[in-house]
């Protein structure tokens, strides 16, 4: 577990939100104009499993998932299925860093939680609470009405039977369906101020579905024991996600390196013949099948977890697994075509997720084969982070007006002219169903190709006249067209251009010039890059003046020195919340200057325990009207008194006075004789004392600035 990934207060997050899109149009750093607005023209809305969400889309179980405000984020974005970050009973994790390169295709080294599974359920709980706050406020007078809202959230689990089993994980899991103590532990937090919050609405289950993730490796009669426990001994919804290593070593070399050029991949047979095999995944679901029926469940598939390739030491050093996991385009041609192959093999519908190589361009195809959620991952992790999951759902619009249709649901039948044949198959599949369509089929067929928009409806009506189950009806109709749509969708993506390796060669754009610790190029590519809101803005009056070096040697009193100077140009620069930063190192990829922004940006510390664990990281905590420093090496406790003009500083065997207006050392003492000391590093605290602790704009150290 990397130590420094640390919760940020639930009232903090509270108090953020409600401030920030006062005072900068904006909440965890994601502006207003980059939010999903619903819009009273498009339904969006999909089932998954007994829940209707209000869009087909949200994040990936990965790094975006994981920590409360990431959450939020997605959700602000349109995510409205979120895959909550993989969970599992060894939540004392060493993961090598950096763990994720995303410079055109995707690679990582991630595996489960960063945080203790209490800490994970507690950023989950967090979450819905956070989400309903917004719900309720229309995100705080943003949105013009309440509607598309809706949504769900999916647990994800791993990794072996006895780790699930435990009480560890099986109790995590109990407490996401009955989440009441979770949420009373956070309403308690909502005091003063706050409290108009309490009473949120919150809801009576935080999900009754859940993500399957196995190891690589792990055999089919292990992982259909653990689906049967999920499904008969808890009673959850269950998706398996399955590896695109079922396709099988000459496949996917085919589809990966001959035909879509990635040459430079090694694909290791080991994996391929420890893994899962198809046949047996198929069999596998046809087994559970009648078990989740007879419990009133459902058993899904998910498309597909990482490829794994040989580990490149240039990317992942100081990873000792030979393996990495490949993400992005080219694997989302092999996982539509191994979810294409699977769906047509199976012999029946069944629920389909998919994640793999998702972006706009290619997310209305995906969506259009039915499949519910479609995630994406590696995408946000590009520039624009979560600002890139709007374009998803404008595109989707786009190719919904193009086929004449206002409602997700519609689109599925009519995206490719298969809305009749689906309803036909639907119906033939009931009992009474081919008399129904001998009586109504013309005029069903009709509707699918003049009125596409409105088959949905007439479809639900002729059912209810006949007394069959309508929703179940229009659902196994949505997944037969969505599995024809795909028989012309998935052949051609081999062929498609883009997802070959030489249309993703480029790299993120770089200049001649060092990142430095103040006055960068500004372009704040960073903070969208880091999926856990890491890195934040603020603003600083800027400033040069010439520093003393004090020098303090046993017997010869101090000596002061023309120093090295305290130089800000802009007024804008960065630091990094070293709670939130795992040092993935994706804000290096995407800087344009030479260097690790989270490296080299200031570090801000939430607590005193967290700065002391970090003893070999410069940074910054505040303790009240006390400012807690380290810098280069050297433990420093400033005390400002702007009110008095004057303030105290100590550290590194000094003590001394300063005037704060104009800003100068008046006295400096010596408690151990020898000392060392550019005033720059002064400058340093107090540019950090009024710009972020003393900040108007809300941070995560300084919430809520009005109140201060």
């Amino acid at each position: 577990m990397v130590k420094g990934l640390t919760p940020i207060p639930f009232a903090d997050l509270v108090r953020r939100m409600r401030r920030e899109v006062e005072v900068s149009d904006s909440i965890f750093d994601l502006p207003v104009r980059k939010w999903h607005v619903p819009a009273n023209k498009y339904d969006f809305s999909a089932l998954h499993f007994t829940r209707r969400a209000a869009t087909p889309v949200g994040p990936a179980a990965g790094p975006q998932t994981q920590l409360a405000q990431n959450i939020v984020l997605s959700w602000l974005a349109g995510g409205r299925i979120i895959e909550l970050k993989t969970v599992q009973v060894n939540d004392q994790l060493d993961i090598p860093r950096p763990c994720i390169h995303v410079p055109n295709i995707g690679f990582n080294v991630e595996w489960s939680q960063e945080l203790t599974v209490h800490e994970s359920v507690m950023e989950y709980a967090k979450a819905v609470y956070l989400i309903q706050i917004l719900r309720n406020s229309r995100g705080f007078g943003i949105f013009e009405n309440d509607s598309g809202f809706d949504t769900v959230f999916d647990i994800s689990i791993g990794y072996d039977l006895d780790g699930i089993r435990s009480e560890k994980v099986t109790g995590f899991l109990r407490m996401m369906r009955e989440p009441g103590q979770l949420f009373d532990e956070l309403r308690d937090q909502l005091t003063a101020d706050l409290s108009e919050f309490r009473d949120a609405g919150l809801p009576q289950s935080i999900s009754e579905c859940v993500t399957l993730s196995t190891f690589h490796g792990c055999p089919a009669d292990q992982i259909e024991a653990i689906a049967r426990y999920l499904i008969d001994s808890l009673g959850l919804d269950t998706i398996i996600k399955l590896n695109p290593t079922l396709l099988g070593l000459e496949a996917v070399r085919e589809l990966l390196i001959e035909r879509l050029g990635y040459s430079s991949l090694k694909l290791q047979r080991e994996a391929f013949e420890q893994d899962l095999k198809y046949d047996d995944a198929l069999e596998m679901f046809r087994s559970l099948r009648p078990l989740a029926e007879s419990r009133g469940s459902a058993i899904g598939a998910k498309f597909t977890n990482t490829l794994v390739v040989a580990n490149s030491p240039e990317f992942f050093p100081t990873q000792t697994d030979p393996y990495m996991y490949l993400s992005g385009p080219p694997l989302y041609v092999i996982s539509m075509n191994l979810m294409q192959r699977f769906r047509e093999d199976l012999g029946f519908e069944f629920p389909v997720s998919f994640s793999a190589g998702i972006d706009a361009r290619n997310f209305p195809s995906a969506v259009a084969c039915g499949m519910v959620p479609v995630t994406s991952c590696t995408d946000l992790l590009r520039q624009g982070g979560f600002g890139r999951l709007p374009s998803y759902l404008r595109a989707l619009g786009r190719e919904m007006d193009r086929v004449g249709v206002t409602t997700r649901d519609a689109y599925v039948l009519a995206a490719r002219g298969y809305g009749a044949d689906a309803v036909r198959t639907a119906l033939l599949r009931v009992n009474g169903g081919a008399a129904i369509w001998e009586r109504a089929g013309r005029e069903l067929s009709g509707t699918a190709e003049r009125e596409p928009n409105t088959l949905p409806t007439e479809l639900g009506s002729v059912a209810q006249a006949a007394g069959l189950d309508t929703e179940r009806l229009l659902l196994e109709a949505i997944r037969i067209a969505g599995r024809l749509n795909g028989r012309d969708i998935v052949p051609g993506l081999v062929d498609d251009p883009r997802y070959h390796a030489r249309a993703n060669q480029k790299t993120p754009r770089r200049i001649e010039s060092r990142l430095a610790l103040y006055d960068c190029i500004n372009c704040d590519l960073c903070i969208p890059a880091c999926p856990n809101d890491a890195i934040f803005a603020y603003d600083v009056v800027p400033v040069t003046v010439p520093t003393e070096r004090l020098i303090v040697r046993s017997g010869q009193g101090i000596t002061r020195e023309a120093g090295a100077g305290f130089n800000i140009h802009e007024t804008h620069q960065l630091a990094v919340i070293h709670a939130s930063c795992n040092e993935c190192s994706n804000c290096e990829v995407y800087c344009p200057e030479e260097g690790a922004p989270f490296l080299i940006k200031e570090h801000i510390f939430l607590n005193r325990e967290e700065f002391a664990e970090s003893a070999g990281t410069d940074g910054f905590y505040r303790d009240g009207d006390v400012l807690h420093a380290r810098l280069e090496g050297n433990e420093f406790t400033f005390v400002p008194d702007p009110e008095g003009n004057g303030g105290t500083a100590s550290g590194g065997g000094v003590q001394l006075q300063f005037c704060w207006d104009p800003f100068e050392v008046r006295v400096a003492e010596s408690s151990d004789g020898e000392f060392d000391l550019d005033t720059a590093q002064l400058w340093r605290m107090k540019t950090v004392w009024e710009a972020v602790y003393k900040s108007h704009t809300p941070n995560t150290v300084n919430p809520e600035p009005a109140n201060e």
